[in-house]
């Protein structure tokens, strides 16, 4: 509960709930029609880029860039860089991004992502700019399988890949989806997964 949290790139606030059980937690998020949505949820954003959080220095326990590092407009080198100035000595920068390159798709350019990583890369990164990775697993393992199936049809078929994989689904699969996600949360306990549609990288500074 005495936890500094800072959320980079929080979008619509989609997490500080979640987020906000480990500590204080503050949100930052650049564009202004997603600090209005997370505002009308209750939920207020302070405006700032991942690479100019316009946070204090040596302030945070915790800095996520939650599926933040991918976008095209975010220059990754300055962003790791924001992150150690806003970071505590010790604290702890938790990424999550979407993996492999070679499953980049029309998907990627519609939601603006410009890179994916997989998780030899991105601890690379890291270790370049002096961070320690503590952690690094990829995830929606179970999943996988299909994702890749999706990709490989939008590839075939052009035509239908004109716009992002995200919309709505029926209820009941969505339901299904979570149990599975929360079946691989448990297997998590036990060890790293060895591929997924995304990675998570842990990692400490100093």
């Amino acid at each position: 509960s005495r936890l500094r949290i800072a959320d980079i790139g929080a979008g619509t606030g989609g997490m500080e709930k979640f987020l906000g059980q480990y500590g204080n937690l503050v949100g930052v998020e650049p564009n202004q029609t997603g600090r209005n949505l997370a505002r009308k949820r209750g939920i207020l954003l302070r405006a700032g880029t991942a690479e100019k959080t316009e946070l204090p220095s040596n302030t945070f326990d915790v800095v996520c860039f939650l599926d933040v590092l991918y976008h095209r407009d975010i220059r990754e080198d300055r962003a790791l860089v924001e992150a150690w100035r806003i970071l505590k000595p010790g604290g702890v920068l938790v990424i999550t991004d979407v993996a492999y390159p070679w499953l980049y798709s029309s998907n990627d350019v519609a939601v603006s992502g410009a890179r994916r990583y997989t998780a030899s890369t991105l601890i690379t990164t890291l270790v370049s700019h002096r961070y320690t990775p503590v952690f690094t697993t990829y995830i929606y393992f179970l999943l996988f399988p299909l994702v890749v199936l999706r990709r490989i049809w939008r590839k075939v078929f052009a035509s239908a890949a004109k716009e992002s994989d995200v919309g709505s689904v029926m209820p009941y699969i969505n339901t299904l989806f979570l149990q599975i996600c929360e079946l691989e949360a448990r297997l998590l306990s036990f060890g790293r997964l060895p591929w997924g549609s995304s990675v998570i990288v842990v990692a400490q500074k100093g």
